[in-house]
């Protein structure tokens, strides 16, 4: 029975691992398109699940999982964004800023820039959202262009296999 059970958890394991290396296409029109429709004048305090769903929407397959605005740095990498220099920066269709935490923010702020505005859950006056933002200064920008995409996700083969191996001698699995 136990091999069985293990059989069965590395077959699951191989179709996660499969699964998370598949390419995607993605569109920025399609992505800014969502975001823009959905967009309103105000801020609604969800400016990550907006965003990750016009993400989703452009094509991306960003974790639908809840994250703060501020955990997009790490995760926007490894969809295939690049990172992009604010130094002399100047925006492009479908750019993504992510506003670090703060003590007036504590989620951060992420948003995109739609060719005129930055938008995230409302149409924001400028990429720094709040007067705490343009106190701090500090912001990252991510850029992916039209077409197809790898994912790279933090986890790999040896990963799954040490997490099999630590779930059948009884052990916690460390992520």
């Amino acid at each position: 029975m136990k091999n069985k059970f293990l059989v069965f958890v590395l077959a699951v394991a191989s179709l996660v691992l499969i699964w998370n290396h598949l390419p995607y296409y993605y569109s920025n029109d399609k992505a800014v398109a969502y975001i823009d429709s959905h967009a309103g004048p105000k801020s609604k305090k969800s400016c990550a699940g907006y965003v990750m769903r016009g993400l989703w929407h452009g094509g991306c397959p960003i974790s639908s999982a809840v994250l703060p605005a501020y955990g997009y740095a790490i995760i926007l990498p490894q969809v295939g964004f690049k990172e992009i220099p604010t130094e002399n920066y100047i925006p492009q269709k479908g750019d993504v800023s992510v506003l670090p935490h703060n003590n007036n923010h504590p989620y951060g702020h992420i948003a995109v820039y739609d060719g005129k505005q930055w938008v995230s859950d409302f149409r924001q006056s400028n990429l720094l959202c709040s007067k705490t933002y343009r106190a701090i200064g500090k912001y990252q920008i991510f850029r992916i262009e039209d077409g197809w995409h790898w994912k790279h996700v933090w986890t790999t083969p040896a990963d799954w296999y040490g997490w099999v191996q630590a779930f059948c001698k009884g052990n916690n699995i460390k992520l």
